[in-house]
């Protein structure tokens, strides 16, 4: 895939979520092997691209929130099967000694999101209409400076397949298949910081797309 502007991460292992570092410009992913079940954190400059890894979330049962500075916060869940049995949880990506906090705030929201147009919405049908095609599920919309970036869903034999489209001045600039054999719709496909489109390919190649 060979698409100038674009610059391609692979892990080593599938991304299980994410949070936006903005004070030193950097991703940080919770990245896992399934099969091993090992996990670490892996923080991606977004400017030079670089991998730094770190020690890994607590437990399986935990969720990345978000990191301010080097503070990482996330959720652990203590009971697998009753999901408000959980604690919040607070450390240092070079430290993997936690302690639990009362609560995480939200914070300020740093990136531009795509809006969510539900099937059977005007806003959804135009969409539809303008790609021209029947679109079983939901969709994500943005416009950012001169760009229009569309992700939306196609059915296939196992599932449904997810495609990313970008346009620029109107004309298409790329589209590509993000996800395959998904089972429905899964919001947060890609967010725009400064210009740039970031974006997760079948959950272990982080894109950046700058231009």
């Amino acid at each position: 895939m060979n698409i100038p502007g674009l610059h391609i991460v692979k892990l080593e292992g599938v991304a299980w979520g994410l949070a936006l570092e903005a004070d030193r410009h950097q991703l940080i992913l919770d990245v896992r092997d399934e099969q091993r079940k090992e996990m670490k954190l892996v923080a991606i400059g977004l400017h030079d691209f670089e991998q730094r890894a770190y020690a890994g979330l607590p437990s399986w049962w935990s969720q990345l929130l978000k990191v301010v500075n080097d503070q990482v916060f996330a959720i652990e869940y203590l009971d697998k099967h009753d999901p408000t049995q959980h604690q919040f949880i607070r450390f240092r990506l070079d430290d993997s000694e936690y302690e639990t906090v009362d609560k995480i705030d939200g914070g300020e929201e740093l990136t531009d999101t795509p809006h969510i147009y539900e099937v059977g919405t005007e806003y959804h049908r135009t969409v539809s209409s303008f790609l021209g095609l029947e679109l079983p599920l939901s969709c994500e919309y943005l416009e950012c400076a001169d760009k229009i970036i569309i992700s939306y869903y196609l059915r296939s034999e196992k599932g449904f397949d997810r495609f990313l489209l970008v346009l620029e001045d109107g004309k298409k600039v790329f589209k590509l298949k993000q996800d395959e054999k998904m089972k429905g719709f899964s919001s947060g496909a890609f967010f725009v910081l400064e210009n740039q489109l970031i974006f997760i390919k079948e959950r272990n190649e982080v894109c950046f797309y700058t231009r």
